[in-house]
């Protein structure tokens, strides 16, 4: 989790409280499920002593400290090259957690093996969006379909975490495109403000630094192209397991935290036993030839343009 809070001035004041959350959620759902980083990159000493207080508290592995800002993509890359786990999830620190996000998240890797990219919010507003590999092999085996799966509740209360009610398309909300299989459900794309890869996605990362502190044209080109380009599916569940703070702390907020905690911190079963990947035919097609069938796809049976 990159950490960028340079003071507490204009856009930046509440954002240590809003990071405070932040943490405070993460440590309810996955102390002691996971090992976890933080990179602060030029935050102001106020926010690196809440770092280090967290630290010492125990529940963080690692804390890095940036002394200048070297953006999102290149903080996170580099310690996801470092490490050794099968799965890395990836954060902003404005995120909310829920409990029960690391047990969904395992579970979908589990259900669905080709899964490279799994975000615990279900984004059915671009289903084609990065899932190429997801759509045509989904299709392939016989599991893509489109339903109604993902609660209004869910989409209402994201839309407001956000500040845009309108945020979700009419037609998404009424319908998503979605794979089933062994009982399990799984939303088709997923967006990159918190996700989790598998270590093979690293492959496909660029090895050069992005160089840029705030850029969608990182995270496109670090983060998302990666898994689809290299034939993996990008998923998420059906029901939002996260929120998106925004730099403004609200009581439903808390709200929720207070949720977490009275949730407890349950077991997390059988840990990152994630299967190998597994990938179908089509996901192994030139990625060209495979953006070329989505759009044939798309015109025929999707229609999302």
């Amino acid at each position: 989790m990159p950490v960028f809070i340079p003071n507490s001035d204009g856009y930046f004041e509440r954002s240590l409280d809003v990071l405070k959350l932040c943490l405070e959620s993460l440590r309810l759902t996955a102390g002691g499920k996971a090992s976890v980083t933080i990179v602060s990159n030029g935050s102001a000493p106020e926010v690196i002593e809440e770092l280090e207080r967290q630290r010492r508290s125990g529940w963080i592995d690692q804390l890095l400290l940036n002394g200048t800002n070297r953006g999102k993509v290149d903080a996170a890359v580099s310690v996801a090259r470092g490490s050794f786990e099968p799965l890395i999830t990836v954060a902003d620190c404005d995120v909310l957690f829920k409990p029960g996000w690391i047990e969904t998240i395992e579970r979908l890797f589990r259900t669905f093996p080709e899964c490279g990219f799994a975000c615990p919010f279900p984004n059915p507003n671009n289903p084609l969006r990065y899932t190429s590999a997801t759509v045509l092999g989904g299709m392939l085996k016989g599991e893509l379909t489109r339903a109604k799966v993902v609660p209004d509740e869910d989409l209402d209360a994201f839309a407001h975490s956000v500040g845009n009610p309108d945020f979700f398309k009419a037609k998404r909300r009424n319908m998503q495109v979605i794979l089933r299989r062994d009982g399990e459900t799984a939303v088709v794309g997923g967006r990159h403000f918190v996700f989790t890869m598998r270590r093979e996605v690293l492959a496909g990362v660029p090895p050069v630094p992005a160089l840029s502190a705030i850029s969608p044209e990182s995270d496109k080109n670090w983060f998302d192209l990666p898994p689809d380009r290299l034939g993996f599916w990008r998923l998420s569940p059906a029901r939002g397991y996260v929120y998106h703070l925004g730099n403004v702390t609200e009581p439903w907020m808390y709200e929720e935290l207070e949720r977490c905690r009275q949730a407890g911190n349950a077991p997390c079963g059988d840990g990152c036993d994630v299967p190998q990947v597994r990938r179908p035919w089509i996901s192994r097609l030139p990625y060209a030839v495979r953006l070329l069938i989505l759009r044939i796809v798309n015109k025929l049976w999707l229609r999302d343009s």
